[in-house]
């Protein structure tokens, strides 16, 4: 019997993939661990634990921390290490010797259970794909030993790893290369799979939501017919799922909000036509297939979430923002999500700003950490676009003005500041999105008597004071305006803005 700890340093949510190599191994007797690096005390799990291996899943752009991690592990522990992920398939023969023992590309559970038992044959390990019929079912303890992940009554299944499309960002036409000729490529597991793997988190943990994270759960018709029937009469509980909404009629909508179908996330991306067809690669998906997916979605009380990205190489990417973000402000999606594009390395999209003058050197340098961070692109506006990605969802829940939009683009917003809105939004998914978490002390509705006992004695709560009243805003995003240090130019235009509104209102 061998032990295993897996590092993840930035984890927000479950992730399946860390489960299914934890429950291979632990199928063949093995012991595992999670450690969330930078909240727990990796020496003293280290020292308990005694882990014969080391395993990390590596994203590009956030590789370079783990990498790091890694190579302290191998220098202060001497524990030899596994890397798996993304950023090990696509790019292994660049995972530095010092930080990592084995790499490996593509799927991990047969090629982890070889490592830890001895039978690795180099450094490099690709295996065939598993059926995924086979497989055990995620490891779900491994996480769920964290009060957070463990009582969060949402949690995740999958019921298909690959994507049939080739978006130009995407790493995905890249993976078909590499593996379409396998035999379970494109493989979905049986709805029966699924229906057990539900029915067995159910009896061992706290279960009233089902978030399915396939890229497109509506891929084949056959199985969503069986699916919405034996979901429907076994399981019964509130699900939501993402796809493709050219792919979506009013007949198979009913059939998913009959077996429980409560949200659904779909991509828009550009709301520019040509942008979509010839800088994504997304012709299939034009703005009338959104229109006409949103308008079903409200007939059928169907929450959606519109996926955005901002940012794109294209001649004025901060015109190409606004443009998209009026596009969500229109059609009043119940959220609006949004990152800035990275030209992640190998892709399509890369290879276009490095042809076309966005990118100069190396890729694997301009990329960020994460995709909410900041563009590294050579596009004008970089910090406007930065702070539009910061402010943006609640410009559109709020449905902010052009002209306020243009004036807080000016303001500057430390970390602090960034962190505080992000978390908001966190907040205001999980309670008024998923219905998964109490208000708390976030105060997620308006009532202007109890903003104006709260915060009426803040320094700087009458330059803030008319924006507050006329778009209603919630004391949580109060609060976290009054922490913004705005000039006295500022505060007159935040003035004037309200100002001129009410002049239009009363002219109308």
């Amino acid at each position: 019997m061998k032990r295993v700890l897996f590092i993840e340093a930035d984890l927000r949510n479950e992730k399946l993939g860390i489960m299914y190599l934890s429950a291979a191994l632990k199928m063949k007797g093995h012991e595992t661990l999670l450690c969330r690096y930078g909240k727990e005390d990796l020496d003293m799990l280290v020292r308990s634990f005694s882990p014969d291996f080391v395993a990390f899943s590596l994203v590009t752009g956030a590789h370079r921390r783990s990498l790091e991690i890694a190579k302290d592990i191998r220098k202060n522990y001497g524990i030899p290490t596994v890397a798996g992920g993304p950023h090990a398939t696509f790019f292994s023969q660049e995972i530095p010797e010092d930080a990592v023992d084995f790499v490996v590309v593509g799927q991990g559970e047969k090629a982890i259970v070889d490592v830890v038992e001895g039978r690795a044959r180099g450094r490099f390990l690709c295996y065939d794909f598993a059926d995924l019929n086979e497989i055990p079912f995620p490891d779900r303890s491994l996480f769920y030993r964290y009060e957070e992940f463990r009582d969060n009554p949402m949690k995740n299944v999958i019921s298909m790893r690959d994507c049939p499309y080739s978006c130009s960002y995407c790493y995905n036409h890249s993976w078909k290369k590499m593996f379409r000729g396998q035999n379970h490529f494109m493989q979905r597991r049986s709805v029966d799979s699924v229906i057990e793997e539900i029915i067995e988190m159910r009896e061992h943990y706290l279960l009233e939501k089902v978030l399915f994270i396939d890229d497109n759960f509506l891929i084949n018709d056959r199985w969503i017919g069986e699916f919405t029937v034996k979901y429907g009469r076994e399981i019964g509980l509130p699900f939501l799922c993402s796809f493709r909404v050219n792919l979506l009629d009013e007949e198979k909508l009913k059939m998913l909000r009959d077996a429980g179908l409560f949200m659904v996330n779909f991509a828009l991306e550009s709301a520019d036509p040509s942008v979509q067809s010839e800088i994504l690669h997304r012709d299939n998906i034009k703005n009338e297939h959104i229109i006409r997916a949103i308008e079903l979605f409200r007939k059928y009380d169907i929450k959606c979430r519109m996926q955005n990205m901002i940012g794109l190489p294209v001649k004025d990417s901060l015109k190409d923002a606004l443009y998209t973000l009026e596009f969500n402000k229109k059609y009043r999606v119940d959220d609006s999500w949004v990152s800035i594009f990275q030209p992640y390395p190998n892709t399509r999209m890369a290879e276009y700003c490095l042809k076309n003058g966005f990118l100069e050197g190396d890729t694997r340098d301009n990329i960020a950490e994460s995709f909410f961070d900041e563009s590294r692109l050579k596009i004008n506006n970089k910090n406007k676009i930065k702070k539009l990605q910061k402010w943006w969802f609640f410009v559109v829940h709020y449905k902010f003005s052009d002209r306020l939009i243009e004036t807080i683009l000016k303001i500057d917003i430390n970390s602090e500041v960034s962190q505080l809105l992000l978390d908001l939004r966190y907040t205001f998914s999980k309670r008024y999105l998923y219905g998964i978490e109490d208000e708390k002390g976030s105060m997620l509705h308006y009532d202007w008597d109890d903003i104006c006992n709260r915060f009426k004695s803040a320094p700087d709560f009458n330059r803030w004071e008319h924006i507050i009243k006329k778009y209603n805003l919630c004391a949580g995003l109060c609060k976290i305006l009054l922490k913004i240090n705005i000039s006295d130019e500022i505060a007159e235009e935040l003035y004037n803005e309200t100002y001129n509104m009410d002049a239009c209102l009363r002219n109308v």
